[in-house]
């Protein structure tokens, strides 16, 4: 079974294929991205697992302030952050490996990959950090692996969220919840289905 196909299964997704072209994304990032990736996105769209973390989309438009594209962009208009970075660069298309950020999460943390545009993406390790001034973390897992383990293995320190629901969930993009209720009715579940 595929990380993915483990996601699905203990969150109790329903996938729903989206059509998303990728040769414009990754003609801009001047490589291909993780086929994990681009099979998450396009099973499951933008929503927070266990209503933590948030996958970035590969959304082109303008005015995305928050996928994946934006990022990039962001920080090839700025470099003079990517001293907050260090000891990684940041990526910057072939020939400049470094971090490519790819998620994000409701306390400030944030997701990346080691991007080279030499390598394989599927050999990408996953670097991440709990805040700005915590030290990063660096795993030899895929992205997918990353966030099965985020949301289901009690020992992944400092990144697991295990213990903060009866099950792992995904919470569709535009779904909100703003009441004690309405996060026990998601997180408390112990059906294996979606909420309704």
């Amino acid at each position: 079974m595929s990380w993915i196909q483990r996601i699905i299964e203990v969150t109790g997704a329903r996938p729903e294929r989206r059509d998303i072209d990728w040769a414009p994304v990754e003609a801009e990032l001047g490589t291909t991205l993780p086929a994990d990736y681009r099979e998450l996105c396009s099973l499951l769209g933008g929503g927070y697992y266990s209503g933590f973390l948030r996958l970035l989309q590969p959304r082109r438009e303008a005015a995305a302030t928050d996928g994946l594209l934006y990022s990039f962009r962001s920080n090839r208009r700025h470099p003079e952050y990517a001293g907050l970075y260090a000891p990684y660069d940041l990526y910057g298309g072939p020939g400049r490996a470094g971090l490519l950020h790819w998620g994000s999460d409701q306390t400030e943390g944030d997701y990346y990959w080691l991007a080279d545009a030499r390598v394989d993406p599927a050999a990408w390790p996953v670097v991440a950090r709990k805040d700005g001034i915590e030290p990063w973390n660096r795993y030899d897992l895929s992205m997918s692996e990353f966030v099965y383990h985020m949301l289901t293995d009690h020992d992944f320190e400092p990144f697991t969220v295990a213990a903060t629901t009866a099950r792992p969930f995904m919470l569709p993009e535009g779904v909100q919840i703003s009441t004690a209720e309405e996060w026990n009715a998601w997180a408390n579940r112990t059906d294996g289905g979606p909420i309704a």
